[in-house]
């Protein structure tokens, strides 16, 4: 039985991953369309609806029992507590910067995170790097250096999102958390602040949730979806399909968001903006044939 089923799990893990990165790909475009609140405000709508939503899909999917064991670990709820600072601070700079006109730098971001994982596994883990992964940093590191000398400022908002997701996933390696359990901890650590600021909004008559239409407010609702949609789709795809090809999906999330970008909320993309992803396509390029070669190697010798 377990066999005849195997083909339909192979088919349909690829197009779950699809879906996963595709979802955050168009993402920036949900985050623009609720921008009639602010940018602090969509936050906190996101960790109050997403605590929401992950609770009813942990019992809805039977994850009671990982929840449980999580909870059951002062060290992991103290981990857990960390990422979701973290996270959150992704959240907001990414919700911030597609609503600002920097969604093309935003996606910058994605794309070099990699190779930004790839580095702080080598300072925090002390795993190694070989030469073809030295030389991809070095030329994803050129196209971000064009872009400070072209516009004479940081690419923060990139370096942000990439830096903060590295530290991220860096942390969430020292626990084995289910994906939805764990998201839920974060959220729900997060939760007493994010309720506490739409209560100081509403004291102020502030709080837009309250002043706008219910279309608008089934949106902020939504955000919770938004969140937790992809999240469950990527579990499923990381069970159900080969870890190499999972990898290289990730590249359609920066690259949708890019397209948004320009397609849709109209950002210039300058000389600058072309140079600087040159130089960062080929580094990723290489970073990814270098991880072909080197599963191909394995393959081959085990």
């Amino acid at each position: 039985m377990s066999q005849s089923h195997k083909p339909a799990l192979i088919g349909i893990g690829p197009l779950a991953g699809l879906g996963a990165f595709c979802f955050w790909g168009i993402s920036g475009a949900y985050f623009h369309a609720v921008g009639f609140a602010g940018a602090m405000e969509i936050l906190s709508h996101r960790i109050v609806w997403s605590v929401v939503l992950t609770l009813v899909l942990i019992f809805a999917l039977g994850r009671k029992a990982s929840l449980l064991q999580l909870l059951g670990s002062a060290r992991t709820i103290g981990v857990l507590c960390m990422t979701g600072l973290l996270i959150a601070g992704n959240w907001l700079i990414y919700i911030w910067s597609v609503n600002h006109g920097h969604a093309i730098e935003a996606s910058l971001g994605y794309y070099i995170m990699p190779l930004i994982m790839l580095v702080l596994g080598r300072i925090f883990l002390k795993e190694t790097l070989n030469r073809v992964q030295v030389l991809s940093v070095i030329i994803v590191s050129l196209g971000v250096l064009n872009l400070l000398a072209f516009f004479g400022t940081v690419p923060w908002i990139a370096l942000g999102l990439a830096f903060l997701f590295g530290f991220y996933g860096l942390l969430r390696k020292m626990v084995p958390a289910d994906p939805i359990a764990g998201l839920f901890v974060e959220c729900l650590a997060l939760l007493p602040i994010a309720l506490i600021y739409l209560g100081w909004l509403e004291s102020r008559d502030e709080l837009v949730f309250l002043q706008t239409s219910t279309a608008n407010q089934a949106m902020l609702i939504g955000l919770g979806a938004m969140t937790t949609i992809p999240l469950v789709l990527f579990a499923f795809a990381a069970r159900n399909m080969k870890f190499g090809a999972l990898g290289l999906m990730q590249y359609i999330n920066p690259t949708l968001q890019l397209c948004v970008a320009v397609l849709l909320f109209g950002e210039p993309f300058t000389q600058a903006h072309l140079i600087t992803y040159i130089f960062v396509w080929c580094g990723l390029a290489l970073f990814t044939w270098d991880n072909l070669r080197t599963s191909r190697a394995a393959r081959a010798n085990s």
